[in-house]
């Protein structure tokens, strides 16, 4: 291209930045890229040949005796990779790669090795690539690590210019550990949050993560100031793309544990992280024992003194954050710890534990405390501890395996420091029994082959329905820490939760005859809602690795267990109660995959709204929007007083709901659908299924509760849903009838019946057995009198007008739309027939 023509394709105020090709760029580095006539004629026969053999030893051995016949095969080499179709991919199968290998074959064999003014160019090749192996292989075969001090400073320069991923391929290539130090790496792509690539970089080179994890401990000093230095390393350095969200203890902290799980290094390693958690944890429990007082004295004691011997570092802390609370507590646990009297806050320093003064005792409130708590139904003789081999055998021989409906549980210690806890206590109950297996005694590899028969007899056994509350997690736990338990199914079937089936419930229209204010989606609030009591949890952050166990936590542990078996009870004789289909609802619980949705509104605001259900609403309280499918239930509902519309049938769910918020609407389904609005709680949406008119009117009367009074009938016009219903005497009706017959033309036609203004077809209407045959019938039609019309104007329409002029009969006229409704009328007979079942109640 002409200087010309090049100026012409810039603005005179943009910059040109010409790029060498990559034969110019090698030549500036003063290696030969020309070949000579007789090795051009053979590289291009080499291409050719390539295509068709691909790698082939026949096609290794041709190149090798080619290397052997040339002075500089080297070179050569170099200069045929640039000029292979692949010369920037060049990946394993490529020519460029295959050329590579074969020179090191060839090498190794005749003891070659590579001049040192080639090997800057070789790595100036292999840097363009986008493929690592190939880097690899070329950094060994031309000895590039020989020349370590001149590509040091380019590896620098690549980080600096945040070329991080290429120069983390060339430091594992050329083993660049001792020279780059991993925190120069690697920091700025935690700054930026690439963790992948991290992972990758670790991946190759474990050696590195300890010396990783040493660095970001010393970040997670709480006496060091992160952000200061996270700033200053950011200008020093120009990083750009910073996710300034993650310059923090708690996203830090995050990520060293995850690379510990990651590559296996204990977290105790950590000593800062190991710190930070185990003063959380007891951060955690002052919280628990003094602001939700829900901690005996005797789960405090124990947690705190384990929290402490796994971190003694965290014991300063722990007083001063204690002494916010209760000074007579910090001082006996400053005791405890014989922390030196220099050493503790001044407020502590000229007490003593017998002249500080008096606390409240929280422990003491607990017991004296007003609350009843549920409580467990079984003697101490039907709870059996499983903690010898022949009480595991005579378990797995026992009829657990019978029963048809069992729950699960299991408890461990509360992780407060850097330790994982496993699982300590695997809860079974039965209708009468609970059976406590303690896995702190069984599991071990000795008992590997009884946890193997408690696998396949009993938690693959589908036939058995194991119920828990938040069971996937009890199960991953299990599967993460018990012996012989790693290859257990977390969901499917066999396995109900509870939790997911309460919501299922609630969604399907469940409804409980209590509440609470301070509702919840815990296990304690579902066995206040369905038995009038919450359950004690004062023993839910035991540690439950202290053996012997607590009478108190056994009990705890046994209830946790056996409440879910009448939970399970209470739930399916409410559903029966309520016309739900319990077996049904459980299945899809167990079989359905989750899915991802809108956020769902929590559960107590959908028991709630349940709970005001139960209170009688006049039908002035409700109105309804209903699907289009649903259209033929509008007369009987407009019939009963009730205001309701149809939702167009191009409206998109969210406008629907919008509509309904607008105008305060209850919504009526098919099948029911989650509420995307949190404003628009899922109680308002209702699935009244396929079945007849009169079971589906009977749902929604029974579900929001409504009360039906005869002053409600016929408030609404059942065709348009207007107010404007004008009541006619006998006489009058006659007078209407004589007007309306004043045009003497009779058509005899099939009319198809349509009674809704929003064009909506009533495709099911008067009919209870879902048949249409009474949809169609041959009616008389008098073609109206233009001339009748109500006060608003409307042409006023009547069926069957030579039988009502005879029958002396009083009528209904809407004004808004002109429809005359009577009681033999077909339409208004059929509806008034179906309310005068439900509701012993007529307009007639």
């Amino acid at each position: 291209m002409s200087a010309n023509n090049l100026h012409n394709l810039v603005d005179k105020n943009q910059s040109i930045k010409i790029v060498p090709s990559i034969e110019d760029s090698l030549r500036a580095k003063g290696l030969d890229v020309d070949l000579d006539e007789n090795t051009a004629v053979w590289f291009k026969q080499l291409k050719v040949t390539w295509k068709t053999w691909k790698k082939s030893a026949t096609l290794e051995n041709q190149i090798q005796l080619f290397f052997q016949s040339i002075v500089d095969p080297f070179r050569v080499t170099l200069v045929f990779v640039i000029k292979t179709e692949d010369a920037k991919d060049c990946k394993p199968k490529s020519l460029p790669f295959f050329l590579v290998e074969t020179l090191q074959k060839w090498a190794l064999a005749s003891g070659s090795h590579p001049q040192d003014s080639l090997k800057m160019p070789a790595f100036h090749i292999a840097i363009q690539q986008r493929n690592s192996l190939f880097l690899n292989l070329v950094v060994k075969t031309y000895q590039i690590a020989t020349i370590r001090d001149t590509i040091i400073p380019i590896v620098k320069d690549m980080i600096e210019k945040d070329n991080c991923k290429l120069a983390s391929q060339v430091i594992i290539a050329m083993e660049l550990y001792d020279a780059i130090p991993v925190e120069d790496l690697l920091f700025p792509l935690i700054l930026q949050d690439k963790t992948n690539l991290i992972d990758e970089y670790l991946t190759e080179c474990p050696s590195q993560v300890q010396l990783l994890l040493n660095f970001l401990d010393k970040l997670l000093d709480k006496k060091f100031n992160l952000k200061e230095f996270a700033q200053n390393y950011i200008e020093d350095n120009k990083i750009c793309h910073v996710k300034y969200d993650k310059i923090h203890h708690k996203p830090l902290g995050k990520l060293v544990a995850r690379l510990c799980n990651k590559f296996n290094i204990p977290i105790e390693n950590c000593k800062n992280l190991s710190k930070n958690r185990t003063t959380g944890g007891l951060r955690y429990l002052i919280h628990q024992k003094y602001q939700e007082h829900n901690v005996s004295s005797s789960v405090w004691d124990d947690l705190v003194k384990d929290s402490l011997r796994q971190n003694s570092d965290s014991a300063q802390e722990f007083i001063d954050m204690l002494l916010d609370y209760d000074k007579n507590e910090a001082l006996k646990w400053a005791s405890y710890l014989n922390i030196p009297t220099s050493d503790l806050p001044l407020s502590l320093r000229d007490l003593s534990l017998e002249d500080s003064p008096e606390e409240e005792n929280w422990d003491a409130q607990q017991v004296g405390s007003s609350l009843e708590y549920y409580k467990l139904k079984l003697s101490d003789d039907y709870i059996i501890l499983i903690d010898t081999a022949e009480k595991f055998y005579d378990l797995m021989m026992s009829d657990l395996n019978e029963c048809n409906i069992v729950s699960m549980d299991c408890e461990w210690k509360p992780c407060f420091g850097a330790k994982q806890s496993q699982v300590a206590l695997i809860q079974i109950a039965t209708n009468n029994r609970v059976y406590l297996i303690d896995t702190l005694v069984l599991n071990k590899p000795s008992y590997s082959s009884f946890w193997y028969t408690f696998y396949k007899s009993f938690l693959e056994n589908a036939e058995i329905i194991k119920l828990g509350f938040g069971l996937e997690q009890d199960l991953k736990e299990m599967k993460a820490s018990v012996v012989g338990l790693g290859n257990i199914k977390v969901k499917g079937e066999g396995l109900l939760d509870m939790s997911l089936l309460w919501k299922s419930l609630l969604n399907n229209g469940l409804s409980f005859p209590t509440s609470d204010e301070n509702a919840g989606n815990s296990l304690s609030y579902l066995v206040q809602t369905c038995f009038g009591l919450p359950l004690e949890k004062s023993e839910q952050c035991s540690n439950w690795e202290l053996r012997p166990l607590r009478k108190t936590q056994i009990h705890y542990a046994a209830l946790d267990a056996f409440v879910l078996i009448e939970i399970y009870n209470f739930l399916q004789i409410r559903s029966i109660e309520q016309g739900l289909n319990f077996d049904e609802i459980c299945n899809d619980v167990m079989t359905e995959p989750k899915k991802k949705s809108v956020k769902k509104v929590r559960g107590h605001e959908r028991i709630q709204s349940f709970m005001t259900n139960n209170l009688t609403k006049s039908t002035e309280e409700v109105k309804f929007i209903v699907e289009p499918k649903l259209s033929f239930l509008l007369p009987y509902l407009r019939y009963c007083g009730i205001d309701t519309v149809v939702m167009h049938e191009t409206m998109l769910w969210c406008d629907v709901i919008n509509l309904a918020i607008s105008e305060d609407r209850l919504v009526i389904l098919t099948k029911l659908k989650g509420t995307p609005n949190k404003k628009f709680p899922q109680s308002s949406i209702l699935d009244v299924g396929k079945g007849s008119v009169t079971d589906q009117l009977q749902i929604i009367f029974n579900r929001f509760n409504i009360g039906i009074k005869q002053i409600d009938l016929f408030r609404f016009c059942i065709k348009c849903n207007a107010k404007d219903i004008m009541k006619l005497a006998p006489d009058e009706v006659y007078k209407l009838c004589v007007d309306y017959q004043s045009s003497e033309s009779t058509n005899y036609h099939y009319n198809n019946v349509d009674y809704d203004d929003d064009e909506t077809n009533y495709d099911k209407f008067l009919s209870d057995s879902e048949g249409d045959d009474d949809l169609y019938h041959v009616v008389n039609m008098i073609q109206p009198n233009k001339s009748c019309k109500t006060s608003k104007g409307a042409l006023i329409e009547i069926n069957n007008v030579v039988k009502l002029s005879t029958a002396n009969k009083p009528a209904l006229l809407c004004e808004s739309c002109g429809a005359l409704f009577w009681e033999g009328d077909d339409l208004t007979k059929s509806v008034s027939d179906v309310i005068l079942i439900l509701t012993n109640l007529s307009i007639w």
